[in-house]
Protein backbone atom coordinates (compact mmCIF):
# COMPACT_ATOMS: atom_id res chain seq x y z
CA UNK A 1 0.00 0.00 0.00
CA UNK A 2 1.46 3.17 -0.42
CA UNK A 3 1.39 6.78 1.47
CA UNK A 4 -1.69 7.98 -0.74
CA UNK A 5 -3.47 4.73 0.23
CA UNK A 6 -2.64 5.10 3.61
CA UNK A 7 -3.47 8.89 3.76
CA UNK A 8 -7.03 8.09 2.13
CA UNK A 9 -7.87 5.26 4.33
CA UNK A 10 -7.23 7.63 7.46
CA UNK A 11 -9.02 10.61 5.96
CA UNK A 12 -11.91 8.14 5.19
CA UNK A 13 -12.00 6.74 8.92
CA UNK A 14 -11.58 10.15 10.57
CA UNK A 15 -14.21 11.71 8.23
CA UNK A 16 -16.68 8.18 9.29
CA UNK A 17 -16.04 8.75 13.29
CA UNK A 18 -16.28 12.66 12.90
CA UNK A 19 -19.72 11.58 11.10
CA UNK A 20 -21.01 8.94 13.37
CA UNK A 21 -19.97 11.33 16.36
CA UNK A 22 -22.47 14.61 14.53
CA UNK A 23 -25.49 12.08 13.83
CA UNK A 24 -25.29 11.01 17.74
CA UNK A 25 -25.34 14.29 18.94
CA UNK A 26 -28.31 14.84 16.51
CA UNK A 27 -30.50 12.29 18.25
CA UNK A 28 -29.03 11.70 21.86
CA UNK A 29 -32.52 13.66 23.43
CA UNK A 30 -34.82 11.30 21.80
CA UNK A 31 -32.60 7.88 22.90
CA UNK A 32 -32.45 9.84 26.63
CA UNK A 33 -36.44 9.82 26.40
CA UNK A 34 -36.83 6.19 25.20
CA UNK A 35 -34.96 5.21 27.75
CA UNK A 36 -36.90 6.28 30.62
CA UNK A 37 -39.18 4.03 33.02
CA UNK A 38 -42.41 4.56 31.98
CA UNK A 39 -45.08 6.24 34.35
CA UNK A 40 -46.52 3.84 36.96
CA UNK A 41 -50.03 2.28 35.66
CA UNK A 42 -52.82 5.18 37.59
CA UNK A 43 -54.47 3.41 40.96
CA UNK A 44 -55.37 4.69 43.93
CA UNK A 45 -52.95 7.05 45.45
CA UNK A 46 -50.77 5.92 48.53
CA UNK A 47 -53.29 4.96 50.99
CA UNK A 48 -56.01 3.65 49.10
CA UNK A 49 -58.01 6.13 49.41
CA UNK A 50 -58.92 6.18 45.73
CA UNK A 51 -62.53 4.81 44.29
CA UNK A 52 -62.27 1.77 43.52
CA UNK A 53 -64.62 -1.49 42.83
CA UNK A 54 -63.84 -3.89 45.31
CA UNK A 55 -62.33 -2.99 49.35
CA UNK A 56 -60.68 -5.85 49.02
CA UNK A 57 -59.59 -8.98 46.43
CA UNK A 58 -58.98 -12.35 47.98
CA UNK A 59 -56.28 -14.88 46.60
CA UNK A 60 -56.28 -18.66 47.82
CA UNK A 61 -56.01 -21.89 46.69
CA UNK A 62 -59.31 -23.92 45.21
CA UNK A 63 -59.28 -26.41 47.76
CA UNK A 64 -59.84 -23.84 50.34
CA UNK A 65 -62.85 -22.34 48.11
CA UNK A 66 -65.56 -23.12 51.10
CA UNK A 67 -63.57 -21.22 53.77
CA UNK A 68 -62.88 -18.71 51.37
CA UNK A 69 -67.02 -18.23 50.14
CA UNK A 70 -67.77 -18.26 54.49
CA UNK A 71 -65.05 -15.54 54.80
CA UNK A 72 -65.83 -13.67 52.11
CA UNK A 73 -69.81 -13.92 53.54
CA UNK A 74 -68.73 -12.45 56.71
CA UNK A 75 -66.72 -9.26 55.45
CA UNK A 76 -69.33 -8.71 53.38
CA UNK A 77 -71.94 -8.61 56.23
CA UNK A 78 -69.60 -5.99 57.37
CA UNK A 79 -69.68 -3.81 54.74
CA UNK A 80 -66.70 -5.05 52.73
CA UNK A 81 -66.98 -5.15 48.96
CA UNK A 82 -65.11 -8.75 48.31
CA UNK A 83 -63.10 -9.66 45.28
CA UNK A 84 -62.05 -13.38 44.53
CA UNK A 85 -62.23 -15.62 41.69
CA UNK A 86 -65.70 -16.57 42.23
CA UNK A 87 -67.23 -13.05 42.48
CA UNK A 88 -65.43 -11.74 39.23
CA UNK A 89 -65.41 -14.63 36.52
CA UNK A 90 -67.83 -14.94 33.73
CA UNK A 91 -68.13 -17.45 31.07
CA UNK A 92 -66.00 -17.43 28.23
CA UNK A 93 -63.60 -14.49 30.32
CA UNK A 94 -59.59 -15.02 30.60
CA UNK A 95 -59.02 -16.25 33.63
CA UNK A 96 -55.52 -14.06 34.28
CA UNK A 97 -56.92 -11.09 32.65
CA UNK A 98 -60.26 -11.45 35.24
CA UNK A 99 -58.03 -11.48 38.04
CA UNK A 100 -55.62 -9.11 36.77
CA UNK A 101 -58.45 -6.71 36.72
CA UNK A 102 -60.14 -7.75 40.18
CA UNK A 103 -56.79 -6.97 41.86
CA UNK A 104 -56.07 -3.22 40.40
CA UNK A 105 -60.19 -2.88 40.90
CA UNK A 106 -59.70 -4.03 44.78
CA UNK A 107 -58.67 -1.11 46.95
CA UNK A 108 -56.50 -3.62 49.15
CA UNK A 109 -55.32 -7.36 48.98
CA UNK A 110 -55.54 -10.30 51.15
CA UNK A 111 -53.97 -13.98 50.76
CA UNK A 112 -55.12 -17.10 52.46
CA UNK A 113 -52.41 -18.83 53.59
CA UNK A 114 -52.95 -22.90 53.98
CA UNK A 115 -50.45 -25.74 52.89
CA UNK A 116 -52.06 -25.76 49.68
CA UNK A 117 -51.87 -22.04 49.02
CA UNK A 118 -48.10 -22.37 49.74
CA UNK A 119 -47.71 -25.00 46.66
CA UNK A 120 -50.30 -23.37 44.33
CA UNK A 121 -48.21 -21.49 41.16
CA UNK A 122 -51.44 -19.64 40.88
CA UNK A 123 -51.71 -18.36 43.87
CA UNK A 124 -47.82 -17.53 43.68
CA UNK A 125 -48.44 -15.26 41.00
CA UNK A 126 -50.98 -13.24 42.82
CA UNK A 127 -49.04 -13.20 45.68
CA UNK A 128 -46.59 -11.48 43.62
CA UNK A 129 -49.42 -9.26 42.14
CA UNK A 130 -50.55 -7.90 45.95
CA UNK A 131 -47.31 -7.54 47.29
CA UNK A 132 -46.21 -5.25 43.86
CA UNK A 133 -49.57 -3.09 44.73
CA UNK A 134 -48.84 -2.77 48.48
CA UNK A 135 -45.17 -1.73 47.30
CA UNK A 136 -45.84 1.12 44.56
CA UNK A 137 -49.06 2.07 45.29
CA UNK A 138 -49.50 1.96 49.47
CA UNK A 139 -52.56 -0.67 49.67
CA UNK A 140 -52.69 -2.74 52.49
CA UNK A 141 -51.83 -6.49 52.13
CA UNK A 142 -53.70 -8.84 54.60
CA UNK A 143 -52.21 -11.99 55.25
CA UNK A 144 -54.73 -14.60 56.70
CA UNK A 145 -53.49 -17.87 57.78
CA UNK A 146 -56.15 -20.82 58.31
CA UNK A 147 -53.33 -23.67 58.25
CA UNK A 148 -50.05 -24.21 59.56
CA UNK A 149 -47.69 -22.80 57.40
CA UNK A 150 -44.69 -20.15 57.44
CA UNK A 151 -44.91 -17.30 56.19
CA UNK A 152 -42.93 -16.07 52.90
CA UNK A 153 -40.85 -12.70 53.50
CA UNK A 154 -43.00 -10.13 52.61
CA UNK A 155 -46.46 -11.20 54.32
CA UNK A 156 -44.33 -12.04 57.12
CA UNK A 157 -43.52 -8.63 57.85
CA UNK A 158 -47.02 -7.78 58.16
CA UNK A 159 -49.22 -8.41 61.40
CA UNK A 160 -51.84 -11.76 59.98
CA UNK A 161 -55.02 -12.57 60.73
CA UNK A 162 -54.49 -15.86 62.28
CA UNK A 163 -57.78 -18.03 62.14
CA UNK A 164 -55.68 -21.21 62.93
CA UNK A 165 -57.42 -21.42 66.49
CA UNK A 166 -60.47 -21.26 65.58
CA UNK A 167 -61.06 -24.87 64.05
CA UNK A 168 -62.95 -24.83 60.49
CA UNK A 169 -64.80 -21.29 61.38
CA UNK A 170 -68.55 -22.44 60.98
CA UNK A 171 -69.72 -20.77 64.49
CA UNK A 172 -66.79 -19.59 66.57
CA UNK A 173 -66.75 -17.04 68.84
CA UNK A 174 -62.97 -16.52 67.99
CA UNK A 175 -63.45 -16.67 64.29
CA UNK A 176 -66.35 -13.96 64.37
CA UNK A 177 -64.06 -11.63 66.05
CA UNK A 178 -61.04 -12.21 63.56
CA UNK A 179 -63.63 -11.68 60.88
CA UNK A 180 -64.69 -8.65 62.23
CA UNK A 181 -60.99 -7.34 63.04
CA UNK A 182 -59.94 -8.19 59.27
CA UNK A 183 -63.03 -6.14 58.28
CA UNK A 184 -62.46 -3.09 60.34
CA UNK A 185 -58.63 -3.30 59.06
CA UNK A 186 -59.98 -2.60 55.64
CA UNK A 187 -62.52 -0.22 55.89
CA UNK A 188 -60.05 1.96 58.25
CA UNK A 189 -56.89 1.21 55.92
Amino acid sequence: MDTTGLLLGVVGTIAGVVSAYFGYVAVRHQLTRRCQPPAPAPGPPPGGTGPTEFDVYVSYAPEDAAWVRRFARGLSERGVRVAYDEVVSRPGGVRVHTVETAIRASAHGLLVFSPTSMRSGWVAQEYAALVQQSIESGRVFVPVVIGDVELPGFAATRYCADFRASGDGADGDGYERAVGEVARALRTA
